[in-house]
């Protein structure tokens, strides 16, 4: 399964950007900031950097995946996802 959005860090965060956007290009993160496309290797200490929570939600939308955290019960979480699929 390919999928259109990937992570890259900026600005002390996690954000999900075009898939394609090449390196040196400029595009936008899916909230909404203008970002220059780096390199998918990441410096160490940006892999600990929190995720961007609207990029994290407007992925999942995007993605056909609950939001985190799960709200309610964990098997009333798991029906909704079934459901949709």
């Amino acid at each position: 399964m390919s999928r259109c959005y990937k992570w890259q860090p900026h600005d002390g965060a996690r954000h999900a950007i075009p898939r394609e956007l090449a390196i040196n290009h400029v595009g936008q993160t899916l909230c909404h900031l203008e970002v220059t496309a780096q390199s998918d290797t990441w410096p160490d200490d940006a892999r600990c950097w929190p995720t961007c929570h609207e990029c994290d939600l407007a992925w999942r939308a995007h993605e056909q995946i609950l939001p985190w955290p799960r709200r309610g019960s964990g098997s009333a979480a798991m029906t909704t996802l079934s459901a949709r699929r």
